[in-house]
């Protein structure tokens, strides 16, 4: 819990609002609820606590007034803040007087929540205190706040170029007529539709006979829309030029970068083409600058492994490992600890390629693939600038696996990431790219290692009970047959999926002193995860039935996606 909820907290217990023997018993209950919907709705639902009492206390506490917002928000300023910053921080607009905006909330009026709305809003924040089911209530009157992206409508139809719509023949009319579609428009549309999806990559593909538009949704591809061929070179050439792209080189990949400013969010376009037999296949991986830094509190993480990594970041020195595949959100856990650890007293270099967005009091080196100034190169620099905490955006080789243990032994927090299936894999993984074990026994603190699983959609989830062949399959038998699992019946919302979003699952391994000596004896993987589990060690599928129990999600996404019990 952040300091705030603990002060809390203790105060609820010491005006007996609720025991000390209660919070004990519900604490094990509480993480991930707690996570997404805060201190006040948790403690009222789980610990029973009377949310009149629980919000005069905390009126008291922070010396703001208490008051009823429902009838106010119906003429209250409607659109001063989006959908997702309302939904986020469980606030609400209320009153708008001059430059001072009255915002009510349900949870303790974090400083950097206040600082967050006043960036946001530009108006000085006002806060007030409302319960939990009048904070509710207001929500339904109010629909919310706004998503600013859904107030911008499409600007070209271009599902009317679809193939399968006669889009070769509506292509050639126009074409015959002089009025063919502005190609940058087209593009921008293509990217304007892919953001308002939520969509992490755009795949512009060739075939033989069409020129096909996919997006990922949720880890999922969907198709866009499939175009005539001809528009296949004057759409690449767009793109290709909006990311300062050779134009004319088209036999090798290259890689390059957009910027894009859309209904005040800023978003960061990587831009990858890949020569195939049709032509150009270009990747667009789509970056929210806003989504990315987050506090470490909102990942996702657990109680127990929000508590373990903590104790890792503010190690005095070490190695910190953050894995699993591409796109499982390590840069998202790794900016998140940056955020966590930074300070005026600290001096936190990165080494990326590319630098993936700009953080305050962090200096920032980025390199060039195909440069001499590599990830080895630059930590042998950084090493000489008198670092506190360095971040190595990947371990790709022995020589930067070797320098940043030996930067680890020498009194520095190292962190980096790299590509393993789980925490223990990561041990013979990194051996095995030439890191000598005398380097990496001693100077590794922890691997973190994790995947993203698909929310269940929160306007269509319902409860659902797995077949008993399920729980045997899944290696869930020992689990009590009473228990609720839940999934999404598929809604407008959710465009019939039955998801929307994804939140991490992680499983964090501690290396102790006897997991160090397996290191040393070139132990196998085996014997390590033997020692750790003996030592508290939870692996991902655990904390993904954890997750799935609260109905964050879906039972049979994370054992998809994990490996079994051993």
């Amino acid at each position: 819990m952040v300091k705030e909820d603990l002060i809390l907290t203790e105060a609820i217990i010491a005006r007996n609002l609720m025991s000390s023997v209660t919070f004990e018993r519900i604490k094990s209950k509480i993480g991930e609820h707690y996570l997404i919907k805060g201190i006040s709705d948790t403690l009222v639902r789980f610990g029973e606590v009377d949310e009149y009492e629980l919000a005069k206390l905390i009126s008291d506490l922070y010396d703001i007034p208490m008051m009823t917002i429902t009838e106010e928000v119906k003429n209250g300023p409607k659109e001063v803040l989006p959908a997702s910053i309302i939904q986020k921080y469980r606030v609400i607009p209320v009153f708008l007087l001059g430059s001072e905006l009255t915002v009510a909330f349900i949870d303790p009026p974090y400083k950097a929540v206040v600082e967050t709305l006043k960036k946001e809003t530009g108006y000085k924040i006002i806060p007030v205190v409302t319960t939990v089911s009048d904070y509710q209530q207001a929500l339904k009157v109010q629909k919310a706040g706004y998503d600013e992206l859904d107030k911008i409508m499409p600007q070209i139809n271009i599902e009317e170029l679809d193939i399968e719509k006669g889009g070769d023949r509506l292509l050639h009319q126009m074409e015959t007529i002089g009025n063919s579609p502005p190609m940058k428009k087209f593009v921008d549309e293509i990217f304007l539709r892919a953001i308002k999806m939520g969509a992490s990559d755009i795949h512009f593909e060739p075939s033989d006979d069409e020129f096909r538009i996919r997006v990922r949704v949720d880890g999922i591809l969907r198709k866009l829309v499939s175009l005539p061929k001809k528009l296949h070179l004057a759409v690449v050439s767009v793109i290709k030029i909006k990311a300062n792209m050779d134009l004319f080189e088209r036999r090798i990949p290259q890689d390059g970068r957009i910027g894009l400013n859309i209904a005040n969010s800023k978003f960061d376009l990587r831009i990858n083409t890949l020569p195939t037999i049709y032509g150009e296949k270009v990747v667009s991986r789509i970056l929210r600058k806003s989504s990315i830094l987050m506090a470490l509190d909102e990942i996702g993480f657990l109680d127990q492994n929000l508590e373990l990594f903590r104790t890792l970041l503010f190690s005095p020195n070490g190695l910190i490992l953050v894995t699993g595949p591409t796109g499982s959100g390590k840069s998202t856990t790794l900016y998140a600890a940056l955020n966590e650890i930074k300070s005026m007293e600290k001096n936190i270099i990165t080494v990326e390629n590319p630098v993936e967005y700009n953080v305050d009091l962090i200096n920032q080196v980025q390199i060039e693939a195909d440069s001499e100034f590599n990830f080895a190169s630059a930590l042998r620099a950084i090493l000489r600038q008198d670092p506190n905490a360095i971040l190595v955006g990947e371990i790709r080789d022995s020589d930067t696996g070797t320098i940043a243990t030996e930067a680890a032994l020498t009194g520095h927090i190292v962190m980096s990431t790299l590509h393993t299936n789980d925490a223990i894999g990561t041990i013979p993984r990194i051996l095995n790219l030439g890191v000598p074990k005398f380097w990496l026994a001693p100077a590794l603190l922890g691997v973190v290692s994790q995947r993203l699983v698909k929310r269940i959609c929160s306007q269509c989830k319902e409860e659902y009970k797995p077949s008993e062949k399920f729980y045997v399959e899944a290696g869930l038998s020992r689990l009590p047959k009473d228990k609720i699992f839940y999934k999404g019946r598929g809604c407008n919302f959710c465009n019939g999926s039955g998801y929307r979003g994804r939140i991490a699952i992680h499983e964090i391994l501690m290396v102790n002193e006897e997991i160090r000596e397996l290191i040393y004896e070139n132990a196998p993987s085996y014997k390590i995860r033997e020692v750790a589990l003996r030592y508290g060690f939870r692996e991902m599928r655990l904390d993904g039935i954890i997750k799935a129990l609260a109905g964050i999600v879906a039972i049979d996404e994370v054992v998809n996606i994990t490996r079994p019990f051993k």
